[in-house]
């Protein structure tokens, strides 16, 4: 049995492990790992299994791991991770996925904190910059909070076809800024 098969194997039998002690697998997917590059900037959450599986085949190390709480098989005993992060950095083009991932109504929103692109009022809707009907798509960078007189105006057009100006241009979420304040702060402690 090669190293990667029976880290596979262990894996395996560590995840089993879990999940009858915890109750079942349900509860064990449903949990999460927070996940970090090399450099200790936030990359996401990834489901708890999948981060076991990255420790067990020495990809990432924990940061943090949940005190008294452990994933057991027969050879071996993992922390349960919080936070992980990759030995070797990951490259992400961080520009690509603001144009290519969607974004809901609802997010938009509150990214923009309810407050309309264009005349900075009470924005309750959501306009494409670039609308639909020319290939705009529901990405960060196209949609922003509208309200809906502005909306009515803007119509099917671009805002410089309405002559109207963005106040502010649309961007990703900044959510993970909290998230990497707290990292930054675990390092400092550590």
């Amino acid at each position: 049995m090669t190293r990667s098969t029976a880290a596979r194997a262990t894996t395996t039998h560590a995840l089993a492990a879990a999940a009858r002690h915890l109750g079942g697998a349900d509860r064990l997917v449903r949990s999460s790992t927070l996940l970090l590059n090399a450099s200790y900037e936030v990359l996401c959450f990834v489901e708890t299994p999948r981060a076991l599986t990255l420790l067990v085949n020495e990809q990432v190390d924990v940061v943090q791991a949940a005190p008294d709480r452990f994933v057991h098989s027969r050879h071996l005993t993992l922390p349960w991770p919080t936070i992980v992060a990759l030995r070797h950095y990951v490259l992400v083009p961080y520009d690509v996925q603001a144009t290519t991932e969607t974004a809901s109504r609802s997010q938009v929103l509150a990214r923009d904190k309810h407050t309309c692109a264009y005349c900075g009022g009470r924005g309750t809707t959501i306009d494409h910059v670039v609308p639909q009907s020319r290939g705009g798509l529901n990405t960060w960078t196209n949609l922003v909070a509208c309200c809906a007189p502005c909306n009515n105006r803007k119509a099917d057009r671009t805002p410089e076809e309405a002559g109207m100006r963005l106040l502010f241009e649309p961007h990703p979420p900044r959510d993970a800024s909290a998230l990497q304040r707290m990292v930054w702060d675990l390092i400092g402690q550590g």
